[in-house]
């Protein structure tokens, strides 16, 4: 059940607004239709997101009567870890790794979980942050079930960390100013996803479904230009969705993006681009390694390895290992001395270094092999002309429309002197700067209504994460 369809907008969440301000307990009602709205996409396979749940809340009951054992804690790690392991990345390892040793083996296929990704880790937040002692075990399996499975950020995150929520889920306050702020959220990030991520996706979809012979480097530049804005509007625009939907409830769920693509070195990019993953793996990962506080070359280490291990989270093919390896690289890069110098370098120029980096990344990212996102690749760095026709087969008026839409709002100028700004611009009480807010927000909601009632096409990227 994705956030774009009628069935979430005019049913589901309707209807579950309407329970969780009629009734007192509020966990018991976000559990309830978690579990429902988990079902309704994965029949019962929910009840392994239960199992994950029921682990990380035995190991904080255990741990209230037995004190902070090492044995406790890494048998339930192992334990979230194996479920990740087997319907992640088994097949990869049976068909892949094992495979280029010679040695097959057959493996019975089985479906991605939705959301896996996301539901483990946050499982894994609870007990790591339990056995630190940074939070006390949650006194009830609900507010566990509550914090694993809410569904604004079940499938697509943002990844909330239990440390954030803790407080929240014992007791929060329904406020109207953030139900307000909430909707406006919520309708920014759904105009994200249906305006621009989709009408991209046309366009990259296309391009990269075609044979590399039929590429120049003009539809090559226009596939990875398509899908470098897609992702991000996609991901992005979900993880607005989910924290608007989190301030209805009473909730504050991390800001996920900051405009990534305004970066100027990739170290900027990864404190801009999917900001709860990547604080997820410094102080779940990094931080336990050594961090930098080992030397450097444990630094540049420990570097790599997150990535390496971030590339895997994204995916269990090698292109998202390499992905990975990709983007860890470039950071060592940056930490030997070449972030010293885009420092001083001319800021249009560090700007084009990270973006083209960037770009690339995203060919590795998407392409459906290795050997498809190198052809690609050189196909956009060495010249060849032939027929751009392709391009215009797989665009329209409104993949020109989501293209500069894309543009504009991939910069931070919006937020800083547009639309955003105006919210609080010249306005001289709260009450007007709700009105506008609210305003652009059912204008966006129109917009998007009509698009949603129009289009069957609705991609989501990260659906099976």
């Amino acid at each position: 059940m994705l956030f774009t369809s009628p069935v979430f907008l005019f049913i589901f969440f309707p209807l579950f607004l309407i329970c969780y301000f009629l009734f007192d307990r509020k966990n018991i009602i976000i559990l309830s239709f978690s579990i429902f709205f988990y079902f309704y996409g994965e029949g019962w396979i929910v009840t392994l997101l239960l199992l994950s749940v029921f682990v990380a809340w035995l190991h904080g009951a255990l741990l209230e009567k037995l004190g902070r054992k090492k044995w406790l804690f890494v048998s339930t790690l192992l334990f979230q870890l194996s479920i990740l392991g087997y319907f992640k990345y088994s097949d990869f390892f049976v068909s892949d790794v094992m495979g280029l040793h010679g040695v097959t083996w057959t493996w019975p296929e089985h479906l991605l979980p939705i959301g896996i990704s996301f539901f483990i880790f946050q499982g894994l937040s609870y007990s790591f942050d339990i056995h630190r002692g940074q939070h006390k075990p949650a006194k009830s399996i609900i507010d566990v079930a509550t914090y694993v499975s809410m569904f604004p950020q079940l499938i697509a995150g943002p990844i909330v960390r239990y440390g954030k929520v803790a407080k929240q889920l014992q007791g929060r306050k329904v406020r109207v100013k953030n139900v307000n702020l909430g909707i406006y959220i919520f309708c920014i990030g759904l105009a994200q996803k249906m305006l621009i991520a989709n009408k991209l996706a046309i366009t990259a979809d296309g391009l990269f479904s075609l044979e590399t012979e039929l590429l120049t480097t003009a539809t090559a530049w226009a596939a990875a230009l398509s899908y470098t804005g897609q992702i991000y509007f996609d991901f992005a625009g979900y993880s607005n969705m989910a924290i608007g939907m989190g301030f209805i409830m009473g909730f504050r769920f991390p800001k996920n993006f900051n405009h990534p693509y305004v970066a100027k070195s990739i170290t900027d990019f990864w404190r801009r681009w999917h900001i709860s993953m990547t604080s997820w793996f410094r102080d779940y990962v990094y931080f336990p390694l050594g961090g930098n506080r080992k030397g450097s070359f444990i630094t540049y280490r420990n570097l790599f390895l997150v990535f390496l291990v971030s590339g895997l989270w994204h995916g269990a093919a090698w292109t998202f290992v390499i992905w990975g390896m990709y983007h860890g690289a470039f950071l060592v890069i940056e930490r030997l001395g070449l972030l010293k110098i885009l420092k001083r370098t001319w800021s249009p120029a560090a700007w084009l270094y990270t973006f083209i980096v960037a770009v690339f990344g995203w060919v590795l990212f998407r392409a459906e092999s290795i050997t498809q996102a190198l052809d690609i690749a050189k196909i956009m760095i060495v010249p060849t002309s032939g027929d751009n026709s392709y391009f215009f087969l797989h665009s329209g008026q409104d993949v020109w429309l989501g293209m500069a839409l894309a543009i504009v709002f991939s910069s931070d100028i919006v937020e800083r002197k547009g639309l955003l700004a105006l919210s609080n611009l010249g306005l001289r009480t709260k009450n007007r700067a709700t009105a506008l807010r609210m305003s652009i927000a059912f204008v966006l909601f129109a917009i998007c209504f009509v698009e949603i009632m129009s289009s069957t096409y609705n991609p989501f990227i990260y659906f099976r994460f």
